[in-house]
């Protein structure tokens, strides 16, 4: 080893602090690896943010430390762990469940190219992560980051903290440091939401911009698939990393560059000089006076970096949405998952249980104990098979209203009347959130701050979590991740609390015991 400066703590470390680091000798990719599974053990009993780590992680993790001695890194990757959601498939022994016991041992012939490409850069995937049991597309009445499989995990910045959805043990575990990163999903809210909740940063990219085959879906129209971690320049370099044209995805074709852009390049300062943005107030609803004053705070940050704010911004579809009975606007996700479940399960080359379709899935899940039916429903399954016998041409004409409320009449028609760069809007304005997931466009959340201390705590629908207590045009990516980062730099919020209960394992811990463990 050759002496350098001190090692960042795991909670805080980044993807230049990792690779300085092996680059100089300071630690192998072994010894982080075996670290990061000490941090696990530690913590995650109470968290249940981690379902399996991979057991081939520490012989990947030699197999990394041998080619950079060999012949240098592949990247800034290269020995990097890297915790992938369980609905994500991966060519190795970790099972691929959506967190429901009805996939156990099912697998599909090829290996998700989002993995494929982690691993091609040198990312060693560390496990897999709990999530929303079926990515919060089963039940009405059950409770975010909850499954089957892993049971309930909780947030990190209180005791029994809901953590969001569905992308749940991705966010947790990141804002932990059982990791460097992780990787999330999302139909709608399912980065953006539990990255909020945990404290880190998730982007949500353009639907089409990182392969999805390979991931159990909810809707060919909205999925897409996006990094979840501590730092913008992090998440940025990630998606860099993931993002790309594939075969086996045809909505990459529609990507508008062949070379994808440097996307960590981006974070480099915090002149938003030229930058115009829009504050979608009329639309944010229901949030509490101390989240708008950081909210307002946060806006002030982005005037005095050079940005131009033009607040009141409106979507001429609000009235319009709002009014529009929920199961209708709900029934156009519901008959994707449908067609996107039954082809996901006769694609299986592995099918232990013989599923072909979610009647099947209907059909098992009631008469299973684990599963906790009826305590946690099916009410979202029933409403696709109902949505999946609606005439053609009715679901043709719901699913143009609700594109045109959330591109033309929406998010797109703010940005073009306005001559518009982004929107900016506090997390809990959930109709902007479901607006970028139906037209498919990015988005990018940013640690805002903290509930103050006198906040009284409000349990969710189940009483089971506490929910608070104390504690853009498609293909836009560039844009949001330079004011993402200029936000990120200008504010610094994420580092003002830590979570209740903290890792204690670091490096340093693994390296003082190496010698002894080398002799044994």
């Amino acid at each position: 080893m050759t002496d350098g400066p001190p090692i960042p703590k795991l909670i805080d470390i980044t993807i230049s602090d990792i690779a300085t680091a092996l680059d100089n000798g300071l630690f192998t990719s072994e010894q982080l690896v075996r670290a990061y599974q000490k941090r696990i053990s530690e913590v995650d009993k109470t968290f249940n943010s981690v379902l399996e780590v991979n057991e081939d992680a520490i012989n990947i993790a030699r197999k990394l430390d041998d080619e950079r001695r060999r012949s240098g890194r592949r990247g800034p990757l290269h020995g990097v762990p890297i915790l992938l959601k369980d609905n994500i498939h991966t060519a190795d022994n970790m099972l691929t469940t959506a967190g429901s016991m009805a996939l156990i041992g099912a697998g599909l012939k090829h290996e998700a190219t989002v993995a494929t490409k982690l691993r091609e850069a040198g990312a060693i995937l560390l496990g897999k992560t709990n999530m929303s049991e079926w990515a919060n597309f089963r039940s009405e009445n059950s409770s975010n980051g909850w499954s089957a499989r892993g049971q309930q995990c909780i947030g990190p910045y209180c005791p029994l903290q809901d953590p969001s959805g569905s992308s749940s043990g991705s966010g947790v575990a990141t804002a932990l440091g059982l990791a460097l990163a992780s990787i999330g999903t999302e139909t709608d809210g399912s980065i953006t939401c539990p990255a909020e909740a945990s404290n880190i940063v998730g982007i949500k990219p353009t639907v089409g911009l990182v392969a999805r085959d390979g991931v159990i879906p909810i809707s060919e129209i909205q999925d897409t698939i996006g990094p979840m971690a501590r730092t913008v320049k992090d998440a940025a370099a990630i998606l860099g990393i993931i993002a790309g044209k594939s075969d086996f995805d045809s909505r990459t074709q529609q990507i508008p560059f062949d070379k994808i852009p440097d996307y960590g390049a981006l974070c480099r300062d915090t002149n938003l000089s030229g930058i115009r943005i829009g504050v979608p107030k009329e639309g944010i609803h229901d949030v509490l006076l101390s989240v708008m004053n950081r909210f307002d705070y946060g806006i002030h940050e982005l005037e005095k970096a050079g940005a131009e704010i033009l607040e009141n911004v409106d979507f001429a579809c609000l009235k319009e949405w709002a009014d529009w009975d929920e199961d209708e606007r709900f029934s156009i996700l519901s008959a994707d998952f449908k067609k996107a479940i039954d082809e996901y399960l006769e694609a299986l080359d592995v099918n232990p249980k013989k599923f072909q379709t979610l009647e099947d899935l209907v059909a098992w899940t009631e008469k299973q104990p684990e599963e906790e039916y009826p305590s946690r429903g099916i009410e979202r399954w029933h409403g696709a098979l109902r949505a999946a016998d609606l005439p053609p041409e009715e679901l043709l004409r719901r699913r143009e209203k609700s594109l045109r409320c959330s591109k033309e009449d929406g998010i797109l028609g703010a940005l073009e009347s306005n001559k518009l760069d982004a929107l900016i809007y506090p997390g809990t304005g959930k109709c902007h959130i479901t607006f970028a997931a139906r037209a498919g466009y990015p988005v990018i959340t940013v640690p805002l701050g903290h509930y103050p201390s006198h906040k009284e705590e409000v349990k969710n629908k189940r009483g089971s979590l506490i929910e608070t207590a104390p504690g853009v045009p498609p293909f836009s990516e560039e844009v949001l991740i330079h004011i993402a980062y200029a936000f990120e730099q200008l504010t610094q919020v994420r580092n003002q609390r830590q979570p209740f209960l903290v890792p204690t394992t670091e490096i340093d811990d693994v390296l003082a015991t190496w010698p002894t463990r080398q002799a044994e």
